[in-house]
């Protein structure tokens, strides 16, 4: 997927030269309807990516999670680099995106997100809080919501020292049989039976 570096503004390169970024279009058709969940958006860079590759149909939509906590400010909820800035830039930045009128930006947690949420997806990038009781949670969500034949892609699969790793194997092992991976490095992705 392709990305306008001089297009957008960022901080962070997170995205750039991911592999969702590399890999993500070989599993997608740019012609149909995704309903896309985002959990952890910084800066926008990967919606924007979304936006501008894969969001063409009338009827896709890229629904945006994040909270926008500010670092260092939740005992509970991991942030890395968040500031004051860091949400003006995601809102800059989606507005000059392609598709922009097609995202929706819900600022709460993911787990409250969950709590209301009656939309099923077809493509759900989490990228969200790296606390263990987070990421079970998003996975364990965001698998609920995913429509068969879905792609779950997860961030930081290998990254953490190891405890992001620890929580996406439980989840592995726990829904053995529903999936099939269809990505295994830093980060990880698979498909919904």
């Amino acid at each position: 997927m392709n990305l306008d570096l001089n297009k957008y503004s960022f901080t962070q390169k997170w995205y750039v030269g991911s592999e969702i970024q590399r890999n993500l279009y070989k599993y997608l058709d740019k012609n149909s309807k995704y309903n896309i969940l985002e959990i952890g958006s910084f800066e926008g860079l990967s919606a924007c990516g979304f936006s501008d590759n894969i969001m063409d149909h009338s009827e896709t939509t890229l629904d945006c999670v994040d909270p926008f906590i500010l670092s260092r400010t939740n005992n509970k909820i991991t942030t890395k680099c968040v500031t004051l800035k860091t949400e003006q830039m995601f809102s800059k930045n989606i507005n000059l995106s392609k598709n922009l009128k097609k995202i929706t930006h819900h600022k709460m947690t993911s787990d409250d997100y969950f709590l209301n949420n009656k939309k099923l997806f077809n493509l759900i990038y989490i990228d969200g809080c790296h606390e263990p009781e987070f990421i079970k949670n998003d996975m364990e969500n965001s698998f609920a919501c995913l429509e068969q034949n879905g792609i779950m892609w997860m961030d930081d699969y290998g990254g953490g020292g190891g405890k992001i790793k620890i929580c996406m194997d439980k989840f592995l092992e726990k829904y053995k049989g529903q999936y099939n991976i269809i990505h295994k490095n830093y980060q990880l992705a698979i498909k919904k039976l």
